[in-house]
């Protein structure tokens, strides 16, 4: 029933979220922490009732007159006096619990808010629910695998091709430490705080889905999707922090150690960075050697071209660079180019003279 919910199970799925998710910030957290899972473990419709519940928590949407002007403001399909009734007392246990302003916006927002769930997708879990301190879990990838894990939490991570993350769970915290590569996190909301090391900062997750890299000059990169993440960063020596930095939907801040820090604005992240974790990258005008370089991250028989100027070519496209085959087969019709293929390498050439007697698909 996950993906056919009806409306008036949406209202009772809203008040169960609301619910656990003040049973969750209380002194009961851990003794109901098994009835709890239990309750998330039916489908994918109750993880996002509850996210929704805790991430307009997190954002602070809305006022206190909205807890102070009931639910009768509440555009929904409920509109019996019994359900209204119902709802209002759960929303009254939870705004005394976690408070008054941000959980009646949470219902509000839910309220109006669509609950259609598309099918899981198929993840691979982490063998422990409770890495013991000093013994991390580690997730990787090999080179040219997109890999996405179900953390314990009901957290999702997806690592790009060559990457190392480190998962430590305890009960007061979610830690975890990306050593390369790079990462997205969709956060599972819940009371323990989700922190992502890397570099010499820390990010702090608030709701939210964001990407987390490392590049080969240890520079970090965090480029965040959706909600909130607050950046800590060690200052110049062991007790010093810099300022801490919140970023907001669509911006994205890198920094190094002893380096230049940054912090772009892109209000609405572009596709490229948006589809990482299916393998594809949009282009725009770009240098087709530059296109290959970040192909070739992906592919053990590297994608070259046979003279400098063929490289400059500019291209334009959505590619799934994670098939360096169909990718160089594709390029190849599209410019109008010679694809030698060899187990050494697929080598793009005006045309196929000189490379007789090798597998030569000539320029369409």
């Amino acid at each position: 029933m996950e993906d056919s919910e009806t409306p008036q199970r949406h209202g009772q799925l809203r008040e169960e979220a609301a619910n656990w998710f003040a049973i969750m910030r209380g002194p009961d957290a851990e003794i109901r922490r098994d009835e709890f899972e239990a309750w998330l473990a039916r489908g994918a419709i109750h993880r996002l009732a509850y996210n929704r519940i805790a991430e307009t928590f997190s954002n602070g949407r809305f006022l206190k007159e909205d807890c102070e002007g009931g639910l009768e403001k509440e555009p929904t399909q409920e509109h019996s006096p019994k359900p209204q009734r119902k709802a209002s007392r759960s929303i009254g246990i939870v705004c005394a619990t976690v408070s008054i302003i941000a959980l009646c916006g949470a219902v509000l927002y839910l309220s109006t808010s669509s609950m259609r769930v598309s099918n899981p997708e198929k993840t691979q879990p982490i063998a422990s629910a409770s890495p013991s301190v000093g013994q991390p879990v580690q997730l990787a990838t090999a080179f040219g695998e997109i890999r996405t894990f179900r953390l314990a939490d009901g957290s999702k991570v997806t690592l790009d091709t060559d990457s190392v993350l480190l998962v430590a769970f305890g009960k007061a915290k979610r830690d975890l430490r990306l050593v390369r590569g790079r990462a997205r996190f969709d956060v599972f909301h819940e009371a323990r705080p989700f922190v992502v090391s890397a570099g010499n900062g820390r990010v702090t997750a608030r709701g939210t889905i964001f990407d987390v890299s490392v590049g080969d000059d240890r520079r970090v990169t965090v480029r965040l999707i959706r909600g909130a993440v607050d950046i800590d960063r060690l200052g110049p020596t062991v007790n010093e922090k810099a300022a801490a930095l919140r970023l907001t939907p669509g911006q994205q801040f890198s920094f190094k150690d002893g380096g230049q820090q940054q912090v772009s604005e892109k209000p609405e992240p572009d596709v490229a960075d948006r589809q990482w974790p299916d393998g594809l990258r949009e282009y725009e005008n770009v240098r087709l050697d530059d296109l290959l370089a970040e192909a070739n991250r992906y592919s053990v028989v590297p994608l070259l071209t046979a003279s400098r100027d063929l490289g400059e070519i500019r291209v334009s496209g959505t590619y799934r660079i994670t098939d360096p085959k169909r990718l160089a087969e594709n390029l190849a019709d599209l410019l109008g180019l010679a694809l030698v293929t060899s187990s050494d390498s697929f080598l793009f050439a005006v045309s196929c003279t000189g490379y007789e007697g090798k597998n030569c698909q000539p320029p369409s």
